[in-house]
């Protein structure tokens, strides 16, 4: 059973408030992607970042070491 009086006109007017949040949820939701893949991107690159210590050596240059323990093995029990 279809509608009795149907003006499409009206009844776009009358639902233009909704047609328009649907819109903008859609705009917004594809910002949101948008900015997520960027944000992905962005910190999922390989930095070349170490975790050694930098040290000079006597002849003005600079190396990277390991980090040294200064814990000695089985020093570390608790009496």
């Amino acid at each position: 059973m279809s509608a009795p009086d149907t003006n499409t006109d009206k009844q776009a007017k009358r639902h233009r408030p909704a047609l328009f949040g649907i819109r903008g949820a859609m705009i917004f939701g594809v910002l949101m992607i948008i900015l997520l893949l960027f944000f992905v991107l962005d910190n999922g690159r390989g930095d070349d970042v170490t975790d050694g210590v930098m040290i000079e050596q006597n002849d003005g240059t600079t190396s990277t070491v390991a980090p040294v323990d200064p814990v000695e093995p089985g020093t570390n029990e608790s009496n």
